[in-house]
């Protein structure tokens, strides 16, 4: 049986290209590396190497030892991450959102009916990326701006969320009733950074606009409501409420204009049914 730190041993000689390299990459002497590639040989019953008076390089034999030497590595990480992800899941819940409303709408819910677990969450900038958390246990709770696909998968709708331009009431485009993005593009705008697909959604459709990128969510909102540059902002995000000499516009795209949905594996429908019981009363709620 070939232990794991052989494997390790020849894919940073793979890697690295020389014994001495190798060796200095891994913290081991130089003998014991080359004694280890020996004993490697040995037990795979065939040479991997091609050796001369001062040089050692890999043979056809190696290269190919090589190659799966880094899946069978990989899979082994993959396999540790994932056990760690499941027991950890029997602990905490994760929700990964593709916004921070969905966050703050169900960080809440899920505090009040799951009490004895501890309760997490990220937001990620792409559906895409969290459906491959919740595949590997990373979340167990998703929320997508995109209706998902996927027989094993179990998600209901629940609120809609639509973005709009904030800016001073004597903005040359305060006139306007209604906008698209290419409409905006060119302006000068101020971007809060930590918003999820909607970072990505202005970064995409507005290739040409300026932007003043802030971090600190306070500080944004300091800046925001009292400069003199646009920034977006939702109705559900600014709660029917405005600083004094703003207008909020409502943008028109199809992508400015979500519908958001809440997803877990189907398997786990039971387990989150008090979920979206509460997401029910909430979008019933919300609809008043």
């Amino acid at each position: 049986m070939i232990e794991m730190y052989l494997l390790e041993q020849l894919l940073a000689f793979s890697q690295c290209g020389t014994l001495s390299a190798a060796s200095e990459k891994l913290h081991v002497s130089q003998p014991a590396l080359s004694h280890s590639m020996k004993k490697l040989e040995e037990l795979m019953g065939v040479p991997l190497f091609e050796r001369t008076k001062n040089r050692i390089a890999l043979n056809e034999n190696g290269k190919l030892a090589a190659d799966c030497a880094a899946k069978i590595l990989e899979q082994e990480r993959e396999m540790i991450e994932r056990v760690r992800l499941l027991d950890q899941s029997r602990r905490t819940i994760t929700l990964g959102a593709c916004a921070p409303v969905p966050v703050a709408d169900l960080v809440p819910i899920l505090s009040r009916v799951y009490s004895g677990m501890t309760i997490a969450s990220e937001i990620r900038n792409s559906d895409e990326e969290l459906l491959a958390g919740l595949e590997k246990n990373q979340y167990q709770i998703l929320v997508l701006h995109e209706k998902p696909e996927g027989e094993e998968l179990y998600f209901e709708a629940y609120r809609e969320e639509h973005l709009m331009l904030q800016l001073p009431e004597n903005h040359p485009l305060s006139a306007k009733e209604q906008l698209y993005l290419q409409e905006i593009d060119g302006q000068n705008l101020l971007l809060y950074t930590k918003i999820g697909f909607w970072y990505e959604l202005c970064r995409q459709k507005l290739p040409n606009a300026h932007f003043l990128m802030m971090n600190e969510f306070d500080a944004f909102g300091e800046v925001a409501g009292a400069g003199a540059f646009p920034s977006f902002v939702t109705e559900a995000a600014a709660g029917g409420e405005l600083p004094e000499g703003r207008k909020a516009i409502p943008i028109l795209d199809e992508e400015a204009n979500v519908t958001y949905y809440c997803v877990c594996a189907k398997k786990d429908k039971k387990r989150f049914e008090p979920l979206y019981q509460g997401l029910r009363r909430f979008e019933k709620h919300s609809d008043r």
